[in-house]
């Protein structure tokens, strides 16, 4: 044959379809690795659960936040109790006013009475009246005299003004006189007795 002469292998050669050039991709594949592929977001999400130090710091922010609320709910309830008891203790004592209006009266119609119309007996009986009935009023709201003469001196509910000797160790320590009344209210002190105490000393002189 001579240098051109036609190959059947040739012509077979001649009529395959070219391959794609190297590095090319079906777009069908790409369309389906994206669709597979996970969020981004998702991703970030994941490895943030596996960081140890990123937990902590999210759950420190929770506790936080919730530390807050509850700091201001607490600040907010506070706020509230003390307007309330101030409401209460403004209704109490305008209360305890209007009960004392009556004596007041009488005391104010006493003073207002001319020296020339009545008695020193007359005003001694209606000062007594008056001070029984505010006694009573007192009384009622929650105010107690405390009975002081007689009973063993207590630093926390008795003012000790003076001393005075005794020969009787039984009354060592005893209230021998009252100058001041002492007043509690609700159970609380409101002024300690005002007393004169007795101390033991065998040179000492018999209470009158």
């Amino acid at each position: 044959m001579g240098r051109n002469a036609h190959r059947p292998e040739d012509e077979a050669v001649a009529g395959e379809t070219p391959e794609d050039p190297v590095g090319t991709t079906d777009p069908t594949d790409s369309e389906a690795m994206e669709a597979t592929a996970e969020p981004a977001g998702e991703i970030e999400r994941e490895e943030s659960l596996d960081d140890p130090a990123q937990r902590l710091a999210e759950e420190l922010e929770a506790v936080n936040d919730r530390y807050l609320r509850l700091a201001a709910e607490f600040d907010n309830f506070r706020r509230r109790t003390r307007r309330e008891q101030t409401e209460l203790s403004e209704i109490a004592q305008a209360d305890l006013a209007r009960r004392l209006l009556p004596t007041l009266d009488d005391l104010a119609r006493v003073a207002a009475t001319p020296p020339e119309t009545t008695t020193v007996e007359a005003l001694d009986q209606g000062l007594e009246l008056i001070l029984r009935n505010l006694r009573k009023e007192l009384s009622e709201a929650g105010l107690q005299r405390m009975d002081a003469l007689g009973e063993r001196f207590n630093p926390e509910l008795h003012q000790a003004l003076m001393t005075a000797e005794t020969g009787e160790p039984e009354l060592d320590d005893t209230v021998s006189r009252v100058f001041v009344d002492g007043y509690t209210f609700g159970g609380r002190l409101v002024r300690p007795a005002q007393v004169e105490v007795l101390y033991h000393s065998p040179e000492g002189v018999e209470p009158d």
